[in-house]
């Protein structure tokens, strides 16, 4: 089972680990990565939840994330979970930090308590959806949506300050 760094409300390491079951079940604040890739004519990519994930299954989703295991930095996550669910592999140069959210969630009655601080990064990197290796147990399709698209869609886990932001980024092409 996965170890993750347990963090304060602040998002500072307390020093404690705990198993990713135990951090959800006890609404620790934890860190995950936030990959978002963004095509040079400004589309941005989501990934489709596979219909087994325990939070948020068959909703749309950010190109790719995931927890911080225990001592890995957050560009470190960026780069294995988007190899492991895309099958795409990035650089440390591509990743532009672009902001951090606190994102507070309760799900299932209150019994999966998501307490996650996501550390958000753009990729801005064309995309061929033929050539991507889908992590079949994280991962059900995807898709490119224009910037308006991102925002207009109902179907997307509710991360709204990040899609704002993606969408003003994507708008503003470089």
């Amino acid at each position: 089972m996965e170890s993750i760094d347990v963090l304060d409300e602040n998002g500072l390491p307390t020093g404690l680990t705990k198993p990713k079951d135990a951090i959800h079940r006890d609404g620790d604040w934890h860190r995950a990565a936030h990959v978002w890739i963004v095509t040079n004519d400004g589309r941005v990519l989501l990934q489709k939840r596979a219909a087994a994930k325990e939070n948020w299954p068959g909703w749309w989703d950010v190109s790719a994330a995931g927890h911080c295991s225990a001592g890995e930095s957050a560009i470190q996550t960026a780069l294995r979970e988007t190899a492991e669910e895309l099958g795409l592999v990035l650089t440390a140069d591509e990743l532009q930090h672009v902001g951090t959210f606190r994102d507070p969630v309760v799900l299932h009655g209150g019994t999966y308590i998501d307490n996650e601080i996501h550390e958000v990064f753009l990729v801005r990197r064309d995309v061929d959806l033929g050539t991507l290796t889908l992590q079949e147990e994280e991962v059900e399709a995807v898709a490119l949506v224009t910037a308006d698209e991102l925002l207009s869609r109902r179907d997307l886990v509710p991360h709204a300050g990040e899609h704002a932001l993606i969408r003003q980024l994507a708008s503003a092409r470089t």
